[in-house]
């Protein structure tokens, strides 16, 4: 029984893996449940054994994402100086974005494509997400009163989401690197006090 379920778990992420690739490389709705099985080199029947639908298939993709970055997530330091738990949140989430091009580019630009009570468990795991950020970014000491804190953390996944259509780790260093780049961008715009009147007309 052990090496059958080793079996399958081998055999789904091999067809899960195929999957993202695909729709990475194509988009959704261009890959079809055939180029997949050939993909994996599996048969079409059998790889509905494992992805029952396309959909399927594309929800078990963006699923694992939020897998992931909730495990990233649960490293976070229990306690301490907020910059701290802040900083090592966004290693986290930059470091998997960049391991994982694939699976970001499908979560990023595919999800919309999910119907149906699939798309609603994966707003939840995104809302989920979202608040955790929010809830460290709200712990912060700033003087800014002025940008609200959804705006502020929507920026920051706005950095975040978009470095790795662009990063070059021989020119922007490594994933740390990045993220440590981006943070001191990110608190420096929101730490700073807004200018008064008198000097915005300096």
């Amino acid at each position: 029984m052990q090496q059958q379920q080793h079996v399958y778990d081998r055999r789904f992420e091999d067809g899960l893996n195929n999957a993202e690739a695909l729709f990475a490389e194509r988009g959704f709705h261009a890959a079809s449940m055939r180029d997949i099985a050939r993909a994996a080199r599996i048969s079409v029947a059998g790889l509905y054994y494992y992805l029952p639908s396309k959909q399927a298939a594309l929800y078990f993709v963006c699923n694992r994402v939020f897998d992931r970055l909730e495990a990233a997530a649960r490293e976070l330091p229990s306690c301490g100086d907020p910059r701290r738990r802040l900083e090592t949140f966004v290693r986290g989430h930059l470091r998997h974005m960049i391991e994982n091009r694939d699976a970001y580019r499908v979560l990023l630009h595919d999800m919309k494509a999910l119907e149906g009570d699939l798309r609603s468990k994966l707003r939840v795991r995104r809302r989920h997400y979202f608040s955790l950020a929010s809830d460290l970014v709200s712990r912060l000491e700033t003087k800014n009163e002025v940008v609200p804190p959804r705006l502020a953390v929507a920026a920051l996944f706005g950095m975040l989401n978009w470095a790795p259509m662009w990063y070059q780790r021989e020119l922007d260093g490594d994933s740390d690197d990045l993220a440590d780049n981006m943070l001191a961008l990110f608190l420096r715009g929101i730490s700073e006090p807004a200018p008064s009147a008198e000097e915005a007309r300096a």
